[in-house]
């Protein structure tokens, strides 16, 4: 065979060769924020609690945020007594590097495509309070965000904050009354997967936020709240069957709630727990098919022959 044709034999291998490792990456990402401002416990007349209204107050305000990238996780949590101040844990994350994005930025990212890259993300910050603390007005802001992304294959990210109450947050009214949970709320969530993903590439990401009273002389709960738009509708996910990008909320609308709980004695002792939570994952796990497997090794020998005749090449062109 002529040597000038050999050439373009050996470099139309070594292009399919590369066309097949470059055609083996895609991408995932998954994004969770919740966003609770002006969360207030109001007295039946509309005007909020206040710690003189209490025979007995005591508990914490909890928060973590972990991020997480192929089994190596990064954390923050603090707790606080709920008389003390609010909790602020500063942004976790792991990546390749960890997306700029600074603490306390709970914007959702451009897309599509999201935010590219390789990370676990996760931010959490609680300002103000439920009830009147010392004559300052009652209005708690609570907000947390979660993001994972893949950019390669055998990649397994996530992020998870959340913020609530421990279930030592205890109390007893001095008079009898009922309790109207009043609040804003502005959820988000979005997963994506690129288009030719390969098998078992996924995204998901939720929300979850639930408030629950408990008389502790009975253990029974006399009052739950878990509205549907901050907990099952904000459901999520893609997958390398279903590619392209799912949103909930991408207005950004904000939703208004308010509950009212039975009757709280005088006297009693209840445990309110509060729940807010937000979640991400994204992965890439898929495995090369044998057909695939196969494609992949004739490019790679297709680049080794390349690599021999280069010189061979190299003189026949020249000459």
């Amino acid at each position: 065979m002529h040597p000038i044709k050999k050439c373009l034999m050996v470099a139309a291998a070594a292009a399919l060769g590369l066309a097949v490792v470059g055609s083996a990456r895609a991408d995932t990402f998954a994004s969770a924020i919740l966003d609770i401002n002006n969360f207030r416990l109001l007295h039946s007349n509309g005007t909020a609690f206040s710690t003189s209204n209490f025979a007995a107050l005591q508990g914490t305000n909890d928060a973590h945020a972990t991020a997480a990238l192929n089994g190596v996780f990064s954390n923050g949590s603090s707790s606080l007594g709920i008389l003390a101040g609010a909790p602020d844990v500063a942004r976790q994350c792991v990546g390749t590097p960890c997306f700029p994005l600074p603490s306390n930025n709970f914007t959702p990212f451009a897309s599509p495509p999201p935010a590219p890259g390789n990370f676990g993300y996760a931010d959490q910050r609680l300002q103000g309070s439920s009830i009147s603390i010392n004559g300052a007005p009652a209005g708690a802001h609570a907000q947390t965000r979660a993001d994972a992304a893949t950019q390669m294959n055998m990649q397994d990210a996530s992020g998870n904050s959340d913020v609530g109450t421990s279930t030592t947050f205890r109390f007893a009214l001095g008079a009898s009354d009922t309790m109207t949970v009043a609040f804003n709320a502005t959820p988000y969530t979005q997963a994506w997967v690129s288009a030719g993903a390969g098998q078992s590439s996924n995204a998901n990401a939720r929300l979850s936020w639930s408030i629950n009273i408990v008389n502790l002389s009975t253990g029974l709960s006399v009052f739950s709240f878990a509205p549907a738009e901050l907990n099952g509708l904000s459901v999520v996910s893609r997958t390398d069957a279903a590619p392209g990008t799912t949103s909930y909320n991408a207005a950004l609308t904000t939703f208004s709630f308010s509950q009212v709980t039975p009757l709280l004695t005088a006297g009693t002792t209840y445990q309110i727990t509060i729940q807010h939570n937000t979640l991400a994952n994204a992965r890439q796990q898929e495995v090369p098919e044998p057909g695939t497997l196969a494609i992949v090794a004739a490019g790679l020998l297709g680049m080794r022959l390349a690599s021999r005749r280069s010189l061979i090449c190299h003189k026949a062109l020249a000459g």
